[in-house]
C-alpha cells in the first residue's frame, strides 16, 4: 500500500466545491481546502496507480495543475 499527499490547484474558487465533490468520489481524503488549493491524502496499491490517479486528477476541467508533496511505502515493499 502506497500513501501519497499532495495538493491540487484550482482556476477559480467557484470551481473548488466541484472539483472536491469529483476528489471525494474517487476515494481521495481531504485535509483542507485553502483559497484555490486542495490538499488531499490517497491510498494506492502501487506506485502507479499513485501516478495514475496524479494524471487523471490533471485531466479534471479547471484543474491548474496537481503537486505530489510525499509518498510513502507500507513495509518498503515496493520500490518506485
Amino acid at each position: 500500500m502506497i500513501v501519497a499527499c499532495g495538493f491540487v490547484e484550482v482556476r477559480g474558487m467557484n470551481n473548488v466545491d466541484r472539483i472536491v465533490d469529483e476528489m471525494e468520489s474517487r476515494k481521495l481524503n481531504i485535509d483542507e481546502v485553502e483559497s484555490e488549493r486542495i490538499l488531499f491524502l490517497m491510498e494506492r496499491d502501487s506506485v502507479d496507480a499513485v501516478r495514475c490517479e496524479i494524471d487523471s486528477l490533471r485531466e479534471i476541467e479547471e484543474v491548474r495543475n496537481v503537486h505530489l508533496t510525499y509518498y510513502s511505502f507500507e513495509n518498503g515493499a515496493e520500490k518506485p
